[in-house]
């Protein structure tokens, strides 16, 4: 086998089965599929095993145990040279695992690699990432910088650094940061493909101020990671007022309990410094430039008062293939 497919599975309502359904129904068939099976009642292995025609295998824990104990027994079990992430109730084109398989052909040096996804169930919209390394490590100071549900990656890079626990909910965004730090490559192809449910037992986007709250630590977390010797008494207060979030285009100056525009500009500036001292120390990092690029780039959208962030959902609707457009019609059948 080629690769596999890690699905962690608790609580799977009925949009389990299409998302068996498009595992069947991919063009590649050189793949397995690896799921676990988290404390559900009565255990998955005869649905499973009812729907899915590809090889696989259930790994089954009596009692929930969570997410981050799931991905990582499922990648521990991965024996395929590539692992590919899928969540339990999401959809996808029936050539996604060829594509990505083709694009960690075609880009040996890349160890890991995500794409775009579109948002469905609540709206619809298109989450995209940075394409290229530097980009995608800079943008790790604001976001997780690849749609984990989306990612493709060599197994034996996720079997050398497991998830890690205590992350709530954030649990891509410290092993993207942990990543990053090893000399990891990353990449983002810009096609689609997953189809993101916004809804039922989805968790990670449920309550906005519950997410910003922990971004926040994430945040601080992220910025001790990437500039361990940034100034914390310069940054610290714009992680905590809300500035840090408003550049990352979380939420913007017009939003109840904004920190402001003279915050949120006294917060870049101090960000900048830092970036420029840690290009000083570490000339050989070439996401520098690019954070302190994107930096610029964000206060001047925040001082043009746009929801930028949500813009950019929309336009980006623009990568979608008439497939796609087709399968998102008829996603519920």
């Amino acid at each position: 086998m080629r690769a596999s497919v890690v699905i962690p599975c608790y609580r799977p309502d009925a949009n389990f089965e299409k998302m068996l359904g498009d595992l069947n129904a991919q063009t590649c068939q050189d793949f397995d599929v690896v799921l676990a099976d988290d404390g559900n009642t009565p255990p998955l292995a005869a649905r499973i095993a009812a729907t899915l025609n590809r090889p696989h295998r259930v790994i089954r824990f009596d009692q929930n145990r969570g997410i981050v104990a799931g991905l990582n027994a499922c990648i521990a079990a991965v024996s395929a040279p590539v692992v590919i992430r899928m969540d339990a109730d999401d959809r996808m084109p029936p050539d996604r695992i060829a594509r990505q398989l083709t694009f960690l052909d075609n880009h040996p040096d890349v160890d890991v690699v995500g794409a775009s996804m579109a948002v469905f169930g609540s709206g619809l919209r298109m989450w995209t990432k940075p394409a290229s390394h530097p980009d995608i490590c800079a943008s790790l100071l604001w976001a997780p910088s690849l749609n984990h549900p989306t990612v493709a990656a060599r197994t034996k890079v996720l079997q050398g650094h497991p998830y890690e626990e205590g992350h709530h909910l954030a649990e891509d965004y410290a092993l993207w940061l942990a990543l990053a730090q090893e000399g990891v490559t990353f990449a983002n192809d810009p096609f689609c493909a997953v189809y993101y449910r916004m809804e039922g037992q989805n968790t990670s986007q449920n309550g906005a101020q519950a997410k910003l709250k922990r971004y926040v630590s994430m945040h601080q977390f992220a910025i001790q990671t990437l500039l361990p010797h940034a100034d914390a008494a310069e940054l610290t207060p714009g992680l905590t007022n809300g500035a840090h979030q408003v550049l990352a285009g979380m939420c913007a100056l017009r939003d109840p309990n904004s920190p402001g525009l003279e915050k949120v500009k006294h917060h870049a500036e101090a960000l900048l410094c830092a970036l420029e001292a840690h290009g000083e120390r570490h000339p050989e990092d070439a996401w520098i430039q690019a954070a302190q690029h994107a930096t610029r780039t964000r206060l001047a959208r925040v001082e043009a008062n746009t929801r930028w962030h949500k813009l950019e959902g929309v336009l980006n609707l623009r990568l979608l293939r008439m497939s796609d457009w087709l399968t998102l019609l008829r996603r519920d059948r």
